[in-house]
């Protein structure tokens, strides 16, 4: 399945939140992420540092969040805690499992 370009005037978070649900299914959580990031980006003219830096910050910003609709909202390793807001989105806040 091709890679969803941006609409014109699309949000980085519309972008993002409808890019992984078209290529979920062949590309997984991860992966899904980082290419419709990084597609983003590269649509607004950001590369080099400044995209590493960006891509890091996002990484850390939603580390354990299930980004897809379906299935579990946390990654594996991770458990849900409740909700909490990232950008005016609410999100399930989800941490390491204690062992």
């Amino acid at each position: 399945m091709p890679i969803p370009n941006p609409k014109p005037k699309e949000t980085e978070e519309e972008y993002v939140s409808r890019c992984i649900g078209e290529i979920y299914d062949e590309y997984g959580q991860e992966q899904s992420a980082a290419i419709c990031y990084n597609t983003y980006r590269k649509s607004e003219g950001m590369s080099g540092d400044r995209l590493v830096m960006s891509k890091l910050n996002q990484i850390n910003k939603y580390k354990g969040i299930n980004l897809a609709e379906d299935g579990d909202p946390c990654w594996e390793g991770y458990e849900q805690y409740g909700m909490k807001n990232v950008d005016g989105r609410e999100v399930p806040n989800c941490i390491p499992i204690a062992e």
